[in-house]
C-alpha cells in the first residue's frame, strides 16, 4: 500500500506543477460528473481538490462548498482561464492520446502508475454517417440469439454462421463476448452479435442515462500503479474495471496472462482454475474464545484447504463503511503475520471474514462505500490474506423495488460494487467467498422480500467472481424446497435439498416469472459445525450422514427422500464453524472430511 500511496502523490504532484507552470484554469465544477480523486476544480470564485472519487449526482447538493468529506479548499480561482497546456507522457511505457472525453493519461515513466485527469470539455465530433451493418443468415434449424430471450442450459442459438450452447440459465447475455460467460461456441467462427451503427453525439459525461443502464454507484478507481479498461454489459453499461497492465513486472515467468493474450485461448467455464483444489475444507478460525478455546493460526491441520480469518466488523466509533479488524490481546501480531505466511506457503488459502454474528458495517452511501474499499482494502493488504469471504448477517433487507438483477437498496448495491474494486486492486488470484445464512439465500424461495433472499442480489451481482458458496446449514430450522416438501436442518434430506437448489436454480417466492439462475457446481458447497456445541440452534449433523449427503449429492448414492435430477462430481466442498470446536475433538471434521474428497 505504500507504494500505491507513493506512486498517487509522484502522479498528483506532475499534474500540478504541469498546471502551476502554465497558470492552468482549473475547470468548473459541474452536478452529474464524476471526479476522479485530486482533481482541482472552480467553484463561486475558489479551488476545490477532490478528496475522493465520486460522482457529482443531479439534485444531490454535493458541491464542493458543502461536502468536506468530498473537497478540500485549496485556494482562490483565477479569474481567466489560461489555455489548456499539452504535454507528451514518457515514451517508456504504453501510452494512449487524449481521450474524446477531455481526459489525459499521466504516467509515472518509472512504475508505468496510471490516473485519468479531467482537464477540459471535449468537443463533438461531426455526426458519422452510419454504415450498414450486414444481417447474417441464423444457421438452418437453429434460431438467431435475442437479448430478451431467456434460455436454460443446453439451448443452442446461432449468431450469423457461429452455433452456441448454454452453459446455464441466462438472459442478455451475448454469445461471444465472455470466453467465462454462459455460452460455450459448438460450431463456426465466434461471431460476437453487432447492432446496427447508429449516429450517437459523444457527450463529455459517459454516465449512461436512468433509462438506458441500471443507477450503480461510481466505481472505484483503478489504484495507482495499474491500468484498468471498463467492462460492459451486453447493454453497454459499465459494470466494472479489468486490469490490462501490471505496474511492476515479476522478473520471472508466470502463469498469468500478458497484456496480449493468446489468439487462441482456452475456453473454460471455471474462471478460478488453479485457485482450489477440487474439492475443499473450509473451516473458520476466530481469535476470540467462546468456549472453544483459541489456537495459533500455524497449528491449524493441513486437512483444511480454505482458514476463514474471523472478523472484520464495522468500526462503530468510526464514520460509516469504515472495516476494521481486532487482533485478540492473547495474540501477538507479528506472529500471527509470519502464520499467514507458514500456512500460505503450505499450500493453504488464508482469507478473511466479513461480518459475523455480531458484524454490522452500513455502506448506504458513496462516502461510505469509498471508505469501506480503502479500509477493507487495506486490512487484506496489510496481513496478506488471499482473499475475502462475506458472513454478513445483519443490515441485509430488500424491498418490493429489488429485481436481484439490478437491486436499488444503497447497502447491497454499494456492498457489489465494493467488493468489485477490492478484487480489482488485488487481482486475478483473489478468491472471493460466502457464507450466508439459509433464509437469506433459499429462503427467497418460500417469500422474497426482507432478509428473505435478501442475499440473492449479492450473490448475482458477484456471481462471475465468486469461488465457493457455502450457505450455513445450522441454527435455521425447517424450511420449503421446490419439490414442495418441508426438510429440517440436522437431516441428509436438507444438505441434499438446499444444495440442490443452488445448483438447479429456484424461482423467487414460488413465481415462476423470476427464476433465480443456477450456479456452477465448483461453486457451491454447505456449511455445518463441526460439533453440537458449536451450534446453539442446531443443525449438527454426523460424519457418517454427512458423508451419505454429499455420496447423494456428487454421485446420485446413499440418497434419502430428496433425489437431485443429476449428480454434480465437482460440487466444490464443505464449510465448518469452526476450526475452534473441531479441536475439541482432534480435528475429526476436518480429517474425515478431508479424507473423503481425497478417495
Amino acid at each position: 500500500m505504500a507504494k500505491s500511496r507513493s506512486n498517487k502523490t509522484r502522479l498528483a504532484a506532475l499534474l500540478g506543477g504541469l498546471l502551476l507552470a502554465a497558470g492552468v484554469h482549473a475547470a468548473a465544477w459541474q452536478e452529474d460528473t464524476t471526479y476522479q480523486v485530486n482533481t482541482v476544480v472552480d467553484y463561486n470564485g475558489k479551488t476545490y481538490s477532490a478528496l475522493v472519487t465520486h460522482t457529482a449526482y443531479a439534485g444531490a447538493g454535493w458541491n464542493p462548498a458543502s461536502t468536506p468529506t468530498l473537497w478540500k479548499e485549496t485556494g482562490t480561482s483565477s479569474a481567466t482561464p489560461s489555455p489548456t497546456p499539452t504535454f507528451t507522457a514518457p515514451p517508456v511505457c504504453p501510452i494512449r492520446t487524449p481521450s474524446q472525453y477531455g481526459y489525459w493519461k499521466i504516467i509515472d515513466s518509472v512504475t508505468c502508475a496510471t490516473e485519468w485527469v479531467v482537464t477540459g470539455t471535449a468537443t463533438p465530433p461531426p455526426t458519422p454517417t452510419p454504415t450498414p451493418t450486414a444481417t447474417a443468415t441464423p444457421v438452418a434449424g437453429i434460431p438467431a440469439w435475442n437479448a430478451a430471450t431467456v434460455y436454460n442450459g443446453g439451448a443452442r442459438v446461432s449468431v450469423g454462421s457461429a452455433v452456441y450452447e448454454a452453459k446455464w440459465w441466462t438472459q442478455g447475455n451475448v454469445p461471444g463476448a465472455d470466453q467465462w460467460g454462459p455460452w460455450k461456441l459448438v460450431s463456426g467462427t465466434a461471431v460476437t452479435p453487432t447492432p446496427t451503427a447508429t449516429a450517437t453525439p459523444i457527450v463529455v459525461t459517459p454516465t449512461p442515462s436512468a433509462s438506458a443502464c441500471p443507477s450503480l454507484p461510481t466505481l472505484m478507481p483503478p489504484p495507482a500503479g495499474y491500468t484498468y479498461e471498463a467492462i460492459k454489459d451486453a447493454s453497454g453499461c459499465t459494470i466494472g474495471w479489468k486490469q490490462i497492465l501490471i505496474a511492476t513486472p515479476t522478473p520471472t515467468a508466470t502463469a498469468t496472462p500478458t497484456a496480449t493474450p493468446s489468439t487462441t485461448p482456452t475456453p473454460s467455464t471455471t474462471p478460478s482454475t488453479g485457485l482450489l483444489p477440487k474439492h475443499v475444507v473450509v473451516g473458520y478460525w476466530h481469535n476470540f474464545d467462546n468456549g472453544s478455546g483459541v489456537m495459533r493460526l500455524k497449528d491449524v491441520p493441513a486437512e483444511y484447504n480454505i482458514i476463514n480469518v474471523s472478523f472484520v466488523e464495522g468500526d462503530q466509533a468510526a464514520p460509516k463503511g469504515t472495516a476494521a479488524f481486532v487482533l485478540d490481546k492473547l495474540f501477538n501480531e507479528a506472529e500471527f503475520i509470519a502464520d499467514i505466511k507458514l500456512k500460505q506457503s503450505q499450500g493453504t488459502k488464508v482469507l478473511v471474514s466479513l461480518g459475523g454474528a455480531n458484524g454490522v458495517i452500513v455502506i448506504d452511501s458513496l462516502e461510505a462505500r469509498e471508505r469501506f474499499i480503502k479500509t477493507l482494502g487495506d486490512i487484506i493488504a496489510k496481513y496478506g490474506f488471499d482473499g475475502l469471504d462475506l458472513d454478513m448477517e445483519n443490515n441485509l433487507t430488500i424491498t418490493a423495488s429489488d429485481d436481484f438483477r439490478k437491486p436499488v437498496t444503497p447497502q447491497i448495491v454499494n456492498i457489489i460494487a465494493g467488493v468489485k474494486a477490492i478484487k480489482a486492486r488485488f487481482g486475478d488470484k483473489f478468491i472471493l467467498t460466502m457464507a450466508p445464512e439459509v433464509n437469506y439465500v433459499q429462503g427467497g424461495y418460500g417469500y422474497y422480500g426482507g432478509t428473505w433472499g435478501g442475499y440473492l442480489p449479492i450473490i448475482h451481482g458477484l456471481r462471475d467472481d465468486l469461488n465457493m458458496l457455502h450457505v450455513q446449514h445450522y441454527n435455521t430450522g425447517s424450511i420449503n424446497a421446490p419439490d414442495g416438501k418441508i426438510y429440517a436442518q440436522s437431516t441428509i434430506d436438507f444438505q441434499v435439498a438446499m444444495s440442490d437448489m443452488l445448483l438447479s436454480g429456484f424461482n423467487l417466492g414460488g413465481d415462476v416469472s423470476k427464476p433465480f439462475p443456477p450456479l456452477r457446481a465448483d461453486q457451491v458447497g454447505f456449511g455445518l459445525p463441526s460439533t453440537a456445541g458449536a451450534a446453539p440452534s442446531g443443525g449438527y449433523l454426523s460424519i457418517a450422514d454427512t458423508q451419505k449427503a454429499l455420496d447423494c449429492i456428487m454421485k446420485l448414492q446413499n440418497c434419502g427422500t430428496y433425489k437431485p435430477a443429476k449428480a454434480q462430481p465437482d460440487f466444490r466442498g464443505i464449510m465448518t464453524w469452526s476450526i475452534n470446536w473441531d479441536s475439541k475433538q482432534a480435528y475429526q471434521f476436518a480429517k474425515s472430511h478431508s479424507a473423503y474428497f481425497a478417495k
